[in-house]
Parts: C-alpha cells; structure tokens; sequence
C-alpha cells in the first residue's frame, strides 16, 4: 500500500515538475517584438498632427496588440493594424497623433509603441516597449502664421503715434473718439472684477505644482506634477480640468497638457541645447471656476 503511494505521488510530482517545464519554456521561446520604423529617431518632424508607422512580431497564431503613447501621457492609444492576414495582424501598424489624444509639440517628444500578447493557449501577459525621440519644428509656412501676432504687436505704438498726429491736424476727428474713450472706461472696473473673482476662486480651488528637479542639467529628463484640491479638505478635485504649459528661457511653449481628473504628472526630456530659467505655468477650472499659478526651474 506504502509502494502505491509513493508511487502515485512520484508521478504526480513529475507530472507537475513536466507542466511548469512547459509553461515556463513557452514563454521563454515566445520572444516578442516591436519597433517603430517611421519617422527615425532624433528626426524633425513638423508640430501638430504626425503618422508614425512600425512593425512587430505579431503572426497569425498570435493573440498581440500594439499601443502608442506620448510623452507618457495615459492612457496608451491602440494602434491601426495594416498587416496582410487581416484587422487583427499587427505585424504592421500606424497610428496618427491627433488633438483627439495629442499633438506633436515643438521640441523634444517621446513617442513610445508597446506590444502586448497572450501566450498561448491561455498562459501569461508578456510586453515589450521600442520608443524614440523626435523633434517638433515649424515650418516655414506655420512659423510666418505663428509671427503675425508679433509685428502687429510692434507696429501698434507707431500706430498710436500715427493717430496722435491726426488728432492735431483734424480737431474733429479727436473730438470724435473722445467719447470712444469714454465708453472704454468701464473696462477696467470690468478687469477689476474679473481680478476679484479669481482671487474668491483660489479658496475654492487649491493648486500645487511641484517640480522634481531643480536646478537640472540640459538634456535630462524632467517631471513636473500638478494637482487640484479641495483647500479644505485636501483631497484631490475630479471632473476639473487642469493645464500644464513649459516655456523656455526666450518665451516658447516647449510642452503643453491637459487633462480632467485634476491631476498631471508628465515627464518629458529637456533639450540639451537650452539652458536658463523655464517657466510653468498652471491652471484648473471647473464650472466657472478658475485658479493658476506658476513657477520656474534652471536648466544648466
């Protein structure tokens, strides 16, 4: 009777010992991949929306999805499967960044594909990331729509000196915009409202930001974290919808983001050609409701 037992527990341990050997060599021989092929790394690309297309180890027999995100923004974005054996073969993949998800910001962004498969029949999860940095430029046409703003803003003064010189030659036509002033001088009690209005606003929204690095040197990865809060109670406000926008030393806008749960905590990597003092600022809003802030880090 003690020989049947031994036995039967003897097989039974090798019969254990045979399935985890399986189980185990099945993932190690289930090598997955996945690479982004377009656009190369350290490309320029242009600002706003960009295609990026890749490839991966996803067959037939496979049971794969291949995912996109940007800058670490969550969450991940599920890929166009372009392969031959149909709307399920993600051998190859696009995916277009759009305003739905983001845009392509100038500078640096991190653009990161992700594969996930199945191990076959019904065995573990197995994932594998391929990321690359590109660099948002603008072109020629986009920069000379981005700097109209600019030679109207300087040509305003000439202008005022232009007007200034009209109302000594023609009294009629000073005399004709002196009520226009009159009518602009509710304006500022308007601003003065608006001013008294936010300031009510930061009792009802609490806004940190909080930069994990500070001074850090050019070229590295940075994470800054902002969070919207009931200043009562200190707990994290939902449905709120937060802005976080990076400014370099001369004034461009190298990141921007936003999102509505009242939180964000992206990272993204500096250029190593520009060092100085970056600028952040932030804002949450709900329902009328409006609070921003804002403060700096050096880059060295």
């Amino acid at each position: 009777m003690n020989f049947e037992k031994m036995l039967l527990f003897g097989f039974s341990g090798t019969l254990l010992a045979l399935m985890m050997f399986i189980s185990i060599g099945s993932v190690s021989v289930y090598a997955i991949s996945i690479k982004i092929e377009s656009p190369l790394s350290n490309q320029k690309v242009p600002v706003g929306q960009l295609t990026i297309s890749g490839t991966s180890s996803d067959n037939s027999s496979a049971q794969c999805q291949v995912y996109l995100d940007w800058n670490n923004l969550k969450p991940y974005q599920l890929a166009t499967p372009t392969g031959s054996n149909g709307s399920a073969d993600f051998s190859k993949w696009s995916f277009t960044y759009t305003s739905k998800y983001h845009l392509i910001q100038t500078g640096l962004n991190d653009l990161t594909s992700k594969i996930t498969c199945l191990v076959p029949p019904a065995g573990p999860t197995v994932t594998k990331w391929y990321s690359i940095n590109v660099t948002g430029a603008t072109t020629s046409n986009q920069s000379s729509t981005v700097q109209l703003p600019l030679p109207t803003a300087n040509t305003k003064t000439p202008a005022s000196n232009t007007k200034t010189a009209a109302s000594n030659n023609q009294t009629p036509a000073s005399n004709t915009q002196t009520p226009a002033s009159n009518t602009q001088t509710p304006a500022p009690q308007s601003g003065a409202s608006v001013d008294t209005t936010n300031t009510s606003n930061s009792n009802k929204i609490n806004l940190e930001i909080n930069v994990e690095t500070n001074p850090i040197p050019a070229g590295d990865r940075q994470k800054v974290a902002v969070t919207a809060s009931d200043p009562q109670t200190g707990n994290t406000l939902d449905r709120v919808f937060v802005r976080l926008t990076i400014k370099d030393p001369s004034g461009n806008v190298v990141k921007d983001y936003t999102d509505t749960d009242g939180e964000l905590s992206p990272s993204f990597r500096l250029d190593k050609d520009i060092t100085g003092t970056y600028s952040v600022l932030a804002s949450a809003s709900q329902a009328g409701i409006k609070t921003t802030k804002s403060t700096t880090f050096i880059v060295q």
